[in-house]
């Protein structure tokens, strides 16, 4: 009889928490208002809330078989061992039981002999997939814990969001079945990165690089063959790939993009200069080459900037870092590999595969140069100047992440210059042949165009692809065009502001957008110029409530803060939240939206 009672207090006093909460509309965290109610006299600010108390994060393996929950428990803390839940919401995948280790025994006043952890705790659950490729997942966690000094919190409840990796191969006659998974997996991924790399060819990751290439190669002159051509290709892509190597390993350690570090006015402006110097010397205004002494000591004399393999290296390397620094669906795929891992080596090994995909049109082209490309002559200074104009081009696209440059200005000068170059106002000659008549006409397109990249740009436009909105010359309505994403989005400092924010939208029945954007991100300013103006999109967003977290500053700690909280890689990246104030994984986008497709997105969540 005496134990039936003691039991009935123990569950009593665990369930006190939960009526207080209830009875007891002031609002305040769950230790306050537990030791109002049990009369508790130690002051308030002596215990830690629930998240600082019980810090917990989960990883998804590398083989996508399993996710691992790691508990960080604070000094002077426990958790309960048979308190702990897992369930998990979306995908195909399924939880196992889950694979507790054993705690600490410790016989409790009320509850007699019980299991508690102390410390870092770490619980393997394993997981049954039915599908092998990505999955969007969100783990549930609910657990206990109690402070030495006396107090207990009450039941936690926890949800995060996961992305699990690809189920990796099981090969069919392991000698060594951990070694054999092991070197399977790895194979896998690398293959994977090396196809998400060929996918990127044709995306603003790599396409900036063709011209920059071309014109170390073209530098060569009369010296460049088919084989230093592709020599010297081989060497940039290199240079690429270390970046992305060390990035991958940065990834895998901390979760952060590397290159987010180097977009800033001085990186991006040197790297421009830099640029505008090579151009130049296509123009023949200047040969580029090393002093005798260094040259001499390095790999002999040299012409043209392509003459050092060590500074073509450099140049390729210093190109990823800053040209390549954008947030596409696929280098999330690969990046989520090693952060989701947190393996430094595999997330080095995936990015460097990933890299030599990018970079195979590359070394096409540099092998291509050596017969392609004419050694001497007047065509010889036409496809030097075509260059030079490419690496301006190139230079301003880079200045472009600069919010406060004029790049519309830029661009409609470049293009008004190569037009009159092109003979767009000169007379054709009366014996004309039919290429003359062909970049007359390529003179007078880039020649409009030009005109109108001015007037844009004298607006406050930045798009080149959009320099002069139809809208403006069909008399409709400007103030739609006029609305900058301050007006639109209202701006998210922190984590507390966001929840503020979350916990309005959810009382009000809407639901939620929040958008990760930095002022260095291309395809952020691409949006905000076309996208968000846009006044279909506009008012599709009338019925949410939109929110902006600036991510310009890599190291700001508080914008980190949520960034990590929501396992964001990187902007541009949209999270939609349905009216009841969850997530809609499924929806999650990176990377640029047009109008068309962010209206389809907005018009799933209701």
């Amino acid at each position: 009889m005496y134990r039936s009672v003691k039991y009935l207090l123990a569950w009593l006093l665990l369930a006190l928490p939960l009526v207080g909460l209830v009875a007891q509309p002031a609002v305040g965290n769950s230790v306050t208002d537990l030791k109002k109610l049990l009369g508790i006299g130690a002051p308030e600010d002596s215990f830690l809330n629930e998240d600082d108390a019980f810090a917990v994060q989960a990883i998804p393996a590398p083989g996508g078989d399993a996710i691992r929950v790691i508990f960080e428990i604070a000094e002077g803390y426990y958790l309960y061992r048979s308190k702990m839940g897992f369930t998990i919401e979306g995908g195909t995948a399924a939880l196992s039981s889950a694979e507790l280790p054993p705690g600490e025994e410790k016989t409790d006043e009320y509850f007699g002999l019980m299991e508690i952890y102390h410390g870092r705790v770490e619980i393997n659950l394993p997981l049954e997939r039915a599908h092998v490729g990505p999955e969007e997942v969100i783990l549930h966690l609910a657990y206990q814990g109690c402070a030495e000094a006396g107090i207990c919190y009450p039941p936690i409840k926890r949800k995060i969001s996961l992305t699990l990796p690809p189920v990796e191969a099981t090969a069919s006659a392991p000698v060594d079945p951990e070694a054999s998974e092991e070197t399977g997996s790895f194979l896998v991924y690398m293959l994977a990165a090396f196809g998400a790399g060929l996918l990127l060819t044709f995306t603003p990751c790599v396409l900036p690089m063709i011209p920059i290439l071309s014109s170390v190669i073209v530098g060569q002159g009369e010296r460049l063959t088919r084989a230093r051509g592709g020599a010297l290709s081989i060497v940039y892509v290199l240079g690429t790939a270390a970046t992305y190597t060390v990035a991958g390993v940065v990834a895998g350690l901390t979760g952060e993009q590397l290159q987010a570090y180097f977009q800033n006015i001085w990186a991006i402006g040197g790297l421009s200069l830099l640029f505008v110097i090579m151009a130049l010397s296509m123009f023949g205004l200047y040969d580029l080459q090393m002093p005798s002494t260094i040259q001499s000591r390095l790999e002999g004399r040299t012409r043209g900037m392509g003459g050092s393999y060590s500074m073509v290296f450099f140049l390729g390397a210093l190109s990823a870092l800053i040209v390549g620094a954008c947030v596409s669906p696929v280098l999330i795929a690969v990046l989520s590999i090693a952060i989701a891992a947190g393996d430094p080596v595999l997330g080095g090994l995936t990015m460097f595969s990933m890299a030599l995909g990018m970079g195979l049109i590359l070394v096409v082209i540099g092998f291509s140069a050596g017969f392609l490309i004419p050694h001497a002559g007047a065509w010889m200074d036409r496809v030097k100047q075509s260059f030079g104009v490419m690496l301006l081009g190139v230079a301003i696209y880079l200045l472009g992440a600069i919010p406060e440059v004029p790049v519309l200005l830029l661009w409609g000068a470049l293009l008004i210059i190569t037009g009159v170059f092109l003979g767009a106002v000169q007379a054709l000659p009366k014996e004309k042949r039919g290429w003359q008549v062909l970049w007359k006409g390529v003179g007078i397109v880039l020649l409009i165009w030009g005109v109108l990249a001015l007037v844009g740009g004298f607006a406050g436009k930045r798009d080149i692809l959009n320099p002069l909105p139809l809208e403006l010359l069909s008399g409709s309505d400007p103030t739609v065009e006029n609305i900058d994403r301050d007006e639109l989005f209202t701006q998210v400092p922190d984590m507390a502001t966001l929840e503020r924010e979350l916990e309005a939208a959810s009382r009000n029945n809407q639901p939620l957008l929040l958008n990760f954007y930095a002022d260095w991100c291309i395809d952020c300013l691409r949006m905000e110029e076309a996208t968000f103006k846009d006044a279909t999109v506009l008012g599709g967003l009338e019925r949410f409530v939109a929110l902006q977290v600036d991510l310009t500053d890599p190291g700001n700690p508080l914008t980190k803060e949520i960034k990590r909280h929501f396992g964001v890689f990187g902007p541009p990246a949209m999270l939609f939240f349905d009216p009841a104030g969850e997530e809609q994984i499924r929806l999650r986008r990176y990377g640029y939206l047009s109008v068309g497709k962010f209206n389809q997105l907005i018009s799933q969540l209701r």
